[in-house]
């Protein structure tokens, strides 16, 4: 091996912990701060000046913003999965992040519809280099004891986001504008490039403040539980696993849960539960809150045992009672507990399923392999809302939507018994 760092010849000391500092810590910043500027949009949504200044008028209009970005999200995932794998995860991350910094100014410049959504498309685009760069590096720099537990830690950034971003967007965009919210989010994603470029390489090899110790300890528990072999031609053999397939289609069904009851769940507490505007807000930021708890443990527990997949279905299930509760109560405090467990769960399940993935492939092709599996996820998970807003219509109430979302849950449930069988 080529070492670029002369402290790997150093064996005194301790061993470092350059993987938890250097890697999983900016990651977590890169997800925090792409899930406030992805959130930007639905806060201006409800900011009466930014639809007056750009003419956005009808729910069609708001629902095309937010499904734009889901579409170029999902393709870019594909490409970028490819691009990761040829030219690292480091470039792939500057040009990624360099990107979404660009669509985040030219949101804040625009003085149209078209202009907002070439700004969310492009958004898409470079935000689609996070899930394969993210699990590229998890793949390169964690035995497989630690992956879960790296994998929450960066996956965590998801629900921190909404829990710092939805207030500071409002603050700012009432206090100051809608373009200032843009323009400030564009400042924290250079920053997040600056802080990404400085912290991170592809490998613990090529690391500045990596000592051999750990080096050592990466390496060698990285093939525990038999991670297979794979070379930069084995895409396709990893693609022809059935078990990739049943990892996706488990993904896929927890994002239409999540999309579709996130997308809805505060219009369902206002409008069926009575809950006021702002305490519906202050729920959903709570079950944000408590999905970060959830997701520390979870993997934590599911590193400790190397059961990931019992971890995914107890989940399902308390989701599924947890949304059958709330659907049929009529008590709208006990309606805003269930909603802060059920979102505090919706998260833990995608991030130990991206966790299985590195059973069926190699950090080789990890880039490639995650690119197919966020882009078939994620076109499939834009399909959420529509089935709530679908089955809402024909049932004349948001539970014949939520039900309906349910019946996906339990598909992922039942496989989910089905990976533990085969030992996941």
């Amino acid at each position: 091996m080529n070492n670029l760092n002369p402290q790997l010849h150093d064996q005194s000391g301790k061993m470092t912990n350059t993987r938890w500092f250097f890697t999983a810590f900016p990651l977590l910043v890169l997800f925090t701060v792409s899930m406030m500027d992805k959130a930007n949009i639905n806060i201006l949504l409800a900011n009466k000046p930014f639809l007056t200044d750009l003419g956005i008028d009808g729910n069609l209009v708001k629902g095309t913003l937010s499904s734009i970005f889901l579409v170029t999200y999902a393709f870019g995932q594909l490409a970028w999965g490819f691009i990761v794998d040829k030219i690292g995860a480091l470039r792939s991350g500057f040009i990624g992040i360099a990107l979404w910094a660009f669509a985040m100014v030219l949101g804040g410049m625009a003085d149209s519809i078209s202009a907002i959504l070439w700004s969310r498309a492009i958004l898409g685009i470079g935000e689609g280099v996070l899930y394969p760069m993210a699990l590229k590096l998890t793949s390169s720099w964690f035995p497989q004891n630690e992956q879960a537990k790296a994998q929450t830690t960066w996956y965590n950034g998801n629900a921190i986001g909404p829990v710092l971003g939805l207030p500071l967007i409002a603050i700012i965009a009432s206090t100051y504008g809608w373009r200032e919210s843009y323009f400030i989010l564009a400042a924290l994603s250079v920053v997040c490039l600056i802080l990404f470029l400085i912290m991170t390489r592809d490998n613990p090899a090529k690391h500045y403040a990596v000592n051999s110790m750990e080096l050592n300890y990466i390496q060698s528990n990285q093939k525990v539980g038999g991670t297979p072999t794979a070379s930069k031609d084995n895409v396709k053999a990893v693609l022809a696993n059935p078990m990739f397939w049943v990892l996706t289609i488990v993904y896929s069904c927890i994002s239409i849960a999540y999309y579709g009851i996130s997308t809805f769940l505060p219009s369902y507490l206002t409008e069926e539960k009575g809950i006021a505007f702002v305490n519906s807000a202050v729920i959903n930021a709570g079950g944000f809150a408590l999905a970060i708890i959830v997701q520390v443990v979870a993997g934590f527990l599911s590193d400790r045992f190397m059961k990931r997949a019992i971890f995914v279905g107890g989940a399902c299930g308390l989701i599924i009672i947890f949304m059958l509760f709330s659907l049929f109560t009529a008590n709208s405090t006990v309606a805003a507990v269930l909603s802060i467990l059920l979102i505090g769960l919706l998260f833990m399940p995608a991030a130990l399923t991206m966790t299985m993935l590195h059973r069926v492939s190699s950090p080789e092709v990890m880039g490639s392999i995650s690119g197919v599996f966020g882009c078939v996820s994620y076109l499939i998970a834009a399909l959420g809302p529509m089935v709530v807003g679908l089955f809402s219509q024909m049932s004349g109430s948001y539970n014949g939507g939520f039900i309906a979302l349910l019946c996906f849950v339990a598909l992922s449930l039942f496989l989910s018994v089905f990976l533990v069988r085969k030992g996941y």
